[in-house]
C-alpha cells in the first residue's frame, strides 16, 4: 500500500472529502458534456435522473459520511473510524458511481454504501451508549430505504421515480437543517465570545427553542406536502410559512455580527438558501416558476455551499491548523453562490447562457476549494 494510503484513511474526512471534490469537478464537467451533446452514453438510464441522483446521493452522500464518521468520535470519545472500514466504504461509493454504464452494479454498491455507513455509525453510537444521537441512525435508515427505492423505481421505470429522487434531495436538506441548527449557532457564539467579552444573551445566537422546532417541523411538512399534495395553493401557503420560519431562525443566529470572518458568515449564507429555495419551490409547485429553480436553489445554494463551509472547518480543525479563512475559500463560496443564482435564473428564464455560466462558476468554485484544501487533506496534521 502506498505511503499516502494510511494517511488518507486515517480520518473519514480525508478520504471522503476527497471524493466530494472529485465528484464535484468530474461529474459536472461530464454532465455539461452530456447535456450539450458533446458526449453520448448508450444506456437506458435517463441522464437527468442520473444527474440528480449523483448530486443528491453521490456528492452529498460522501460529504455526509465524512462529516458523521469524523464527528462521531467527538460525540462518543471513541477512536476515529479508520483503515479498512473506510477503504470498503470508499470503494462501494466509487462503484456506485457507475450508474450510466453498469446500472445493476451501481445499484448494489449504492445500497451497500448506505447499509455499511449505517452499520458503522450504529457500532460507534451503541458501543458508547450515545443515545442522544440515535436519531442520526434513523435518518441513515431512511437514506438506505430511499436509495433502495430509487434503484427499484429506476429499474421498473415507475412513475414515482422523480418523487423518490426529490425525497432524497429533501432528506439531505432536512439533515442540513438539523446539523446546521447545532453547529452554526455554536460556531458563531464561540467566534463572537473570542472577539469581545461581556456580551449579553441578546448579542449572542439564540439557544435552541420553539422557533427552531417550528421551523424544522414546517420544513418536513412542506416537503411531504410537495411530494403528495395535489392542492398547489396549500403547498404555496406552507412554503411561505416555512420560508418565514427558516429565515427567522437564521436571523436569530446573529450572522450579521460576524461579517468580518468568511469562515463563519459562509455558514449563514449557505443556510440562507433554505428559505429562498423553499419559497421558490412553493412558487414552482403553484405554477408561477420552474420547479427546477427551487430544486437547484436547494442543491447548489444550500447543499454545495454548506458542504464547502463544513468541510473546510473540519479539514483545518482536525489537522491542527488555525481556523482562519483563505482567499481561495472565500472565492469558492462566492463562486458557488453565483453558480446557484445562475442556475436558478437559467430555470426561470430558460437561458442556455446562464446554464453554461452556472456550470463554469461551479467548476471554478470547486477548483478554488480543491487548490486550498486538497493539500490539507493529503498532509499530516500540524503539531500543536
Amino acid at each position: 500500500m502506498p505511503m499516502t494510503m494510511p494517511l488518507i484513511f486515517s480520518f473519514a474526512f480525508r478520504s471522503l472529502f476527497m471524493l466530494v471534490v472529485l465528484q464535484a469537478l468530474i461529474h459536472i464537467a461530464l454532465w455539461f458534456a452530456i447535456w450539450n451533446g458533446l458526449f453520448t452514453v448508450s444506456t437506458a438510464v435517463n441522464p437527468i435522473y442520473w444527474h440528480g441522483h449523483e448530486m443528491a446521493i453521490g456528492f452529498a452522500g460522501a460529504a455526509i459520511a465524512g462529516f458523521l464518521l469524523t464527528a462521531v468520535a467527538t460525540w462518543t470519545g471513541r477512536p476515529q473510524v479508520q483503515g479498512w472500514p473506510l477503504v470498503i466504504l470508499c470503494l462501494s461509493w466509487l462503484l456506485a458511481r457507475s450508474g450510466l454504464v453498469v446500472p445493476l452494479l451501481a445499484a448494489g454498491a449504492g445500497i451497500f454504501y448506505w447499509f455499511f455507513l449505517l452499520a458503522l455509525m450504529t457500532r460507534e453510537l451503541v458501543s458508547s451508549s450515545n443515545s442522544r444521537n440515535y436519531k442520526v441512525l434513523a435518518i441513515l435508515l431512511v437514506f438506505l430505504v430511499l436509495e433502495s427505492l430509487y434503484h427499484f423505481t429506476l429499474h421498473t421505470q415507475s412513475p414515482i421515480l422523480q418523487r423518490v429522487l426529490w425525497s432524497q434531495i429533501f432528506l439531505v436538506v432536512v439533515m442540513i437543517n438539523l446539523i446546521g441548527g447545532r453547529v452554526i449557532p455554536a460556531f458563531t457564539r464561540n467566534w463572537l465570545l473570542k472577539q469581545q467579552s461581556g456580551l449579553t444573551d441578546s448579542q449572542l445566537p439564540a439557544p435552541f427553542g420553539h422557533v427552531d422546532s417550528a421551523a424544522t417541523l414546517a420544513l418536513v411538512v412542506f416537503f411531504l406536502a410537495t411530494l403528495v399534495s395535489a392542492n398547489d395553493g396549500l403547498v404555496l401557503i406552507l412554503a411561505i410559512v416555512t420560508s418565514f420560519l427558516q429565515a427567522w431562525r437564521l436571523f436569530r443566529w446573529k450572522g450579521f455580527s460576524c461579517l468580518s470572518d468568511p469562515l463563519v458568515w459562509m455558514m449563514h449564507l449557505s443556510y440562507g438558501w433554505i428559505p429562498v429555495g423553499i419559497l421558490v419551490l412553493g412558487l414552482g409547485q403553484a405554477g408561477y416558476l420552474s420547479m427546477s429553480a427551487g430544486i437547484h436553489a436547494l442543491t447548489i445554494g444550500t447543499v454545495a455551499s454548506m458542504i464547502i463551509s463544513i468541510a473546510s472547518r473540519a479539514a483545518l480543525g482536525h489537522t491542527g491548523r488555525p481556523l482562519k479563512a483563505h482567499p481561495l475559500l472565500t472565492a469558492a463560496i462566492i463562486l458557488i453562490a453565483l453558480s446557484a443564482l445562475s442556475r436558478v435564473g437559467a430555470s426561470i428564464l430558460a437561458s442556455e447562457f446562464l446554464l453554461t455560466s452556472a456550470s463554469a462558476l461551479w467548476i471554478a468554485g470547486f477548483l478554488c476549494f480543491a487548490l486550498r484544501y486538497v493539500p490539507v487533506l493529503l498532509s499530516p496534521a500540524k503539531e500543536p
